[in-house]
């Protein structure tokens, strides 16, 4: 199985209970994978600094958490687990610059240890000018 994955947003609708993580962040970049991901047939998946590989409707409450450098090994654990889990055998990943927008370096080194961990492709795409 193929997957679309990029990492979450730090902007997020603020409603109290659970919404569908495509709902709970607040980004043009999620929501373009997800409808390019739902034309064919290729899931989104977001990587969570808080709550790991999200499937786009997996429902999480509002938090607040930006994944730090020392904690990108330990998700990348929980990540390969997932990917084996869901028989993952290709990750198409989107991302900013990890050199021009260093939040998002941890993001990057947690799926590329995952993806390496859990035996699936790694295919990158960088996206010019995506803020975080």
């Amino acid at each position: 199985m193929k997957i679309l994955c990029s990492y979450c947003s730090a902007t997020k609708r603020e409603d109290d209970g659970l919404l569908p993580a495509i709902e709970r962040y607040l980004s043009a970049r999620l929501r373009v994978l997800w409808r390019r991901g739902r034309a064919q047939g290729t899931p989104l998946f977001i990587l969570s600094g808080e709550f790991g590989l999200l499937d786009a409707e997996s429902p999480i409450p509002w938090y607040d958490h930006l994944l730090r450098p020392d904690e990108a090994a330990l998700l990348a654990v929980g990540v390969a687990a997932r990917l084996r889990e869901l028989g993952v055998e290709a990750v198409e990943y989107h991302t900013a610059s990890p050199q021009e927008h260093p939040d998002v370096q941890p993001y990057f080194g947690a799926i590329s240890a995952a993806c390496a961990a859990a035996g699936a492709s790694l295919h990158i795409t960088v996206l010019p000018g995506d803020p975080p």
